[in-house]
């Protein structure tokens, strides 16, 4: 399948001669895609018979990315041609070219070339050749690329300038197909474009004379291809179609520089320099396939239209920096790596200050900056990342991770090119996070967690008995340690050993070796852990248990069930280890409840399953009179098998009520994630983990704390002093 990208001055009628040769091959039976790169989203009109359709900017500005369908954005016209317009901002404000990576993003996710086009024709404006502009050129996209010029100066040093940006992102390649010449009419023209053909080494493929019918083709609304089907014009683009389509012999960009353009084009004064080298080479090979489609996994906050929490290089990173053996670099400024190695090492930072704790994993993350500044955003990154990137590679790590930032996505820098300084010692994966453009935190996490499992993980390794993988744990959280020994110690009572940890504290080589886990076992079973699986399910075939992490009595005995079932234990090796555990519950309960029996408990809080805690107050006895479910942004699954032991439940639940309904339920015990600086100080409270600790004992450690705060009162003497001055000495 040819893909084709036209290239040319704006105005020059390179939108004319794209929907014309694009007609022609329609006419002949082909199937073929044309896809408008100018924001003036005028390319296909006339194919379209002088329909205007939506680009795609719009569309995605106003569609849920989970609600994104191909039918709306492509559009059938003339001979079956398929349209899509990318569109752009209003001129002056925002960037056009990250206009253009979007739209190529978004068609690449829907699986456009799943369509099995035999051509696909992108017309680009060429009179800016930033990242964005440039994206058909890049090595997944055109193989043939052609420039429409006429013979005024301007034109042809706008086609110079393409053939640079040609140069740049395909400097050992030869794409490009020759000059097609749209005339105007002007005295020696084509011999100013003949001696630009000469000076560039490239054919003058075709000379486009200006014609009346052009002009009554746009007055009837369609193309001239389909208005006058049997002019000699019609003739000359089925030719020119023909031998775009076929072509296989193209040629190097080698542009000149400004000067001697002048100097060819202008004559200023004679070369004296000699002629410069340029033989015609043969076509490189074609550029690889494009990669299958691929599932789209999305991020709760963008399903739901919410705005941003977080940013998704921030999210990636986090991720990223869980790998042994790795160097990070944040393709932006340095603040950005500032920002989020300051966001990593805090969980370290705060252990240290209160427990004297020093951890084993991220307490300094190994993250470099790329540094951009405001030039390097202006001319383009790459350089600057590739010096990076030789740097961290003498470092010889056995991963590098590079991430882009914000200003990186925005200016269309595409640093897929590090994957060529890879070798069998060090593995280089690029994580298109771009800040905040390509989602929040939640996104950013699941960006990591793909290009991670795509770039490591071995898929020819088989699965070995009685091993597990344990997944989407949370490593900043402060019950991760404790959740992964109590799983450790019910599958070491299995003879199960644990194969990868993805991604906590892990290494390249146990990525590696994920196939060789038999079973998978979520860390939780929220948003996040459950997109994870449905990914690894999908791409690599991992079977997952049914429970994640269980919390509380109840879930851990049927998790426990659930496991030695798998592996095929015995029912009296299962019975026996629940049988421990259920001892030590129940003595617990028993030493509390006579403290907690009875008391009013309130519940507000961001966690979508907390049956660990309400089983917990109803082996109490505890009334449970209130439970309110605040929107989340890592979940929105609120689950529980204990509604008829609810007074009231209100999901979703409004914060800002909480004080009113305090007031009015008058509990003896609020529970939720984050006290309120306006709160009642009399009413007791405790903190509910918004990741709690897995095992039997998760709910009766919570409830002893509460049975302590019933204990001592836990209300400061100091909270009374103002209202006692009113009372006597106001």
């Amino acid at each position: 399948m040819p893909e084709i990208a036209i290239y040319g001055k704006g105005g020059i009628g390179k939108s004319t001669i794209s929907a014309n040769i694009s007609a022609a091959l329609g006419k002949k039976g082909k199937r073929v895609l044309q896809i408008g790169c100018d924001p003036k989203h005028d390319s296909t009109r006339f194919l379209l018979h002088g329909k205007r359709i939506a680009t795609v900017l719009d569309y995605v500005r106003e569609t849920a990315p989970d609600k994104c369908r191909l039918s709306d954005i492509v559009h059938a016209g003339a001979f079956g041609v398929d349209c899509v317009e990318a569109g752009g901002p209003e001129p002056g404000v925002g960037c056009a070219g990250r206009g253009i990576l979007t739209t190529f993003e978004l068609l690449d996710r829907l699986g456009i070339k799943e369509n099995r086009y035999d051509a696909i024709i992108y017309d680009v404006l060429g009179d800016v050749v930033c990242g964005g502009f440039a994206v058909p050129i890049r090595r997944d996209y055109a193989e043939k690329v052609y420039i429409v010029t006429s013979g005024e100066f301007m034109s042809l040093y706008a086609a110079n300038n393409i053939l640079r940006g040609i140069r740049n992102y395909d400097q050992a390649g030869n794409r490009a197909g020759g000059i097609i010449f749209n005339s105007r009419g002007e005295d020696e023209e084509e011999e100013m474009v003949r001696r630009f053909c000469g000076a560039v080494s490239l054919p003058l493929i075709a000379r486009i004379k200006r014609d009346p019918l052009f002009a009554g083709a746009e007055q009837r609304g369609s193309c001239l291809v389909e208005a006058w089907p049997d002019s000699p014009l019609a003739g000359q683009f089925a030719e020119l179609a023909r031998r775009i389509y076929a072509q296989e012999d193209f040629y190097p960009a080698l542009p000149l520089d400004d000067e001697e353009l002048e100097e060819r084009l202008l004559e200023k004064r004679r070369f004296a320099a000699g002629k410069r080298g340029r033989p015609a080479q043969p076509a490189d090979t074609a550029p690889a396939a494009a990669p299958g489609e691929k599932a789209a996994w999305f991020s709760k906050g963008l399903v739901a239209r919410e705005p941003l929490h977080g940013c998704a290089f921030n999210g990636a990173m986090s991720i990223c920096t869980q790998v042994e053996d790795s160097i990070c670099i944040a393709h932006g400024p340095e603040s950005c790596a500032h920002i989020t190695y300051q966001g990593i090492t805090s969980a370290s930072r705060r252990f240290i200050l209160e427990r004297g704790i020093v951890l084993p994993y991220t307490s300094a993350p190994p993250v470099v900056s790329s540094r951009m500044n405001e030039g390097v955003m202006i001319f383009g990154g790459t350089e600057t990342l590739r010096e990076k990137l030789l740097e961290a590679k003498a470092r010889k790590p056995k991963v590098i991770f590079v991430l882009t930032t914000c200003p990186s996505g925005v200016i269309g820098d595409d640093v897929r090119f590090v994957r060529d300084y890879e070798d069998q010692d060090t593995r280089i994966v690029p994580v298109l996070a771009d800040g905040v453009i390509r989602g929040d935190f939640l996104q950013g996490i699941f960006i990591a967690y793909m290009e991670i499992a795509r770039a490591l993980i071995d898929r020819n390794i088989s699965a070995e008995e009685n091993t597990v993988n344990i997944v989407a744990e949370k490593a900043e959280t402060n019950a991760r340690s404790e959740s992964l020994r109590y799983v450790a110690e019910i599958l070491g009572r299995f003879g199960i050993k644990i194969n990868c940890n993805f991604l906590c504290e892990t290494s390249v080589e146990s990525i590696r070796a994920f196939k060789r886990g038999k079973l998978s076992i979520l860390a939780y079973n929220d948003y996040m852990g459950r997109t994870i699986r449905d990914f690894l399910k999908k791409e690599f075939g991992a079977e997952f248990l049914d429970e994640a992490f269980p919390v509380g009595f109840r879930e851990s005995c049927a998790w426990v069930r659930r496991i030695g079932g798998y592996f095929g234990r015995s029912g009296a090796e299962i019975e026996t280890i629940i049988a421990d555990y259920e001892k030590e519950y129940r003595e617990g309960i028993a030493g509390i409840k006579a403290a907690l029996k009875g008391r009013r408990l309130m519940v507000v809080t961001y966690n979508q399953d907390i049956d660990w805690i309400l089983q917990t107050a109803c082996d109490l006895e505890m009334e449970i009179a209130f439970v309110g479910i605040l929107n989340f942004s890592q979940d929105n699954n609120f689950r529980t098998s204990f509604r008829d032991s609810i007074g009231e439940l209100k999901v979703p639940y409004e914060n800002e009520r909480r004080q009113e309904d305090l007031g009015r339920v008058k509990p003896d015990l609020l529970l939720t994630n984050y006290g309120s600086n306006d709160q009642d100080p009399s009413v007791l409270a405790d903190t509910i983990p918004l990741t709690p600790t897995a095992g039997f004992l998760g709910g009766l450690e919570l409830a002893r704390r509460w049975s302590e705060i019933f204990r001592m009162n836990l209300q400061e003497g100091w909270r009374r002093d103002d209202s006692l001055f009113r009372k006597y000495y106001a």
